[in-house]
């Protein structure tokens, strides 16, 4: 009831803030559609770092997958087999502003108070999916309050979507790796302070303490929603704006957590993932299956109160990982090449992320499709359903999962 009820007030917040006039000079007053091209305008001092090269990405889906992906509109309509990738880059904006007070736009303003395209989002809810910066909803707003100004130079972690709701997941593939291309363009170190959007996430300010940022240096929107920087840098998005996970950002995020803390735990190899503290995408015969499980020597695990350290420990030392498709299945990052995961996905939510984030990871992924009790049509609906795992179907996966490795017979 809580969640719906903060909804409900962002949503009236957000449309008050169309129709109440205040501050209103504060509104951009047209777009930058490219950083690099803003870079080149010899008036507007701006710095412009492409750091990896456009191209295109594959990532294999295979065909009985994706026979069975969920038909949703936007970005989930079908796994995407191939991708064309933009230019990864850093921009630096002196005077720069920010303005991000709602979960579907993040709207990143230029000295000269035009948008800068290709580093703001905007998200379309009806749509599913990503819109033109033209129709980012900063455009339709008349109220602002004045920006916070800060004396110094603010990295924006900012992603919108599910970063802007706290998501584990998208914190850690769609936020923290923007840290990998400022360090390449040279600027980590001469950064002040960073955005992010909620800074009591305890997640947050354990990932950030990993790169040597103490909470002192730490600002959030849920603080303040409009910031001006002396100097504002901000990074293209991760995935491109699409859905393939570069291999650099798994490389950036193995290279400042690994290898794997000394934590006062011993963990099992074989790890399930439960979400019984979890509002939905429960398994609702978990009491049934976690008996099985244990005959494999398959230990439960609740990563909610876990600290970042034990999280990293818990996934790099793992040999089979089974779980439910989770925030927590972000973790696969940590795991070493050639761990077996089995995700047991919703039949009305099978969706390629961890798939497809296996695949790079060179993990071993496969899937087990599972009955929901409502059958949900809407995407939104459709991936809050809770699901029934085939007792059957999941021994048969477990027996050929804790098979020995096959000996390499020599020439």
């Amino acid at each position: 009831m809580s969640d719906l009820l903060n909804r409900v007030r962002r949503r009236a917040g957000r449309e008050l803030r169309e129709l109440l006039p205040h501050h209103e000079h504060f509104r951009p007053s047209g777009v930058h559609a490219s950083s690099q091209q803003l870079a080149c305008q010899p008036t507007a001092s701006v710095a412009y770092f492409g750091l990896v090269p456009a191209h295109r990405s594959y990532s294999h889906v295979p065909d009985d997958f994706y026979a069975r992906a969920s038909r949703h509109r936007g970005l989930h309509v079908k796994p995407h087999r191939e991708e064309a990738v933009p230019e990864a880059f850093v921009v630096m904006l002196p005077r720069g502003r920010i303005y991000a007070d709602n979960y579907n736009s993040v709207a990143v303003i230029a000295a000269d108070n035009c948008l800068v395209g290709d580093v703001s989002f905007q998200y379309d809810g009806a749509l599913w999916d990503l819109v033109a910066p033209e129709q980012n909803n900063i455009f339709r707003q008349r109220y602002f309050v004045p920006p916070r100004q800060i004396a110094g130079t603010v990295c924006s972690l900012l992603a919108g979507g599910g970063a802007a709701m706290g998501n584990y997941y998208h914190w850690l593939i769609d936020s923290l790796p923007r840290l990998h291309l400022v360090r390449e363009a040279g600027l980590l170190d001469s950064v002040d302070f960073f955005l992010v959007y909620d800074k009591r996430k305890g997640f947050v300010c354990e990932t950030l303490a990993a790169l040597g940022i103490g909470p002192e240096r730490i600002l959030d929107i849920a603080t303040y929603p409009h910031y001006q920087a002396q100097q504002l840098v901000a990074t293209s998005p991760v995935r491109g704006r699409l859905t393939h996970t570069p291999e650099w950002a798994g490389h950036f995020l193995q290279s400042i957590f690994l290898p794997p803390p000394l934590v006062d735990r011993c963990f099992s190899p074989f790890v399930y993932l439960s979400r019984n503290d979890a509002p939905n995408r429960r398994v609702l015969n978990e009491a049934a299956l976690e008996p099985m499980l244990a005959e494999y020597g398959f230990q439960t695990h609740v990563l909610t109160p876990y600290s970042q350290d034990e999280r990293v420990a818990l996934f790099a030392q793992a040999r089979v990982v089974v779980s439910a498709v989770s925030a927590g299945l972000s973790n696969l990052v940590f795991c070493a090449p050639g761990t077996q995961v089995l995700e047991l996905l919703p039949q009305t939510f099978v969706v390629p992320d961890y798939l497809e984030l296996s695949t790079r990871l060179g993990l071993r992924h496969q899937y087990l499709v599972c009955p929901t009790p409502r059958q949900q049509k809407h995407r939104y609906a459709a991936q809050r359903e809770d699901l029934m795992v085939p007792e059957a179907a999941l021994r048969r996966r477990l027996d050929a999962l804790m098979q020995p490795e096959p000996l390499v017979q020599g020439p």
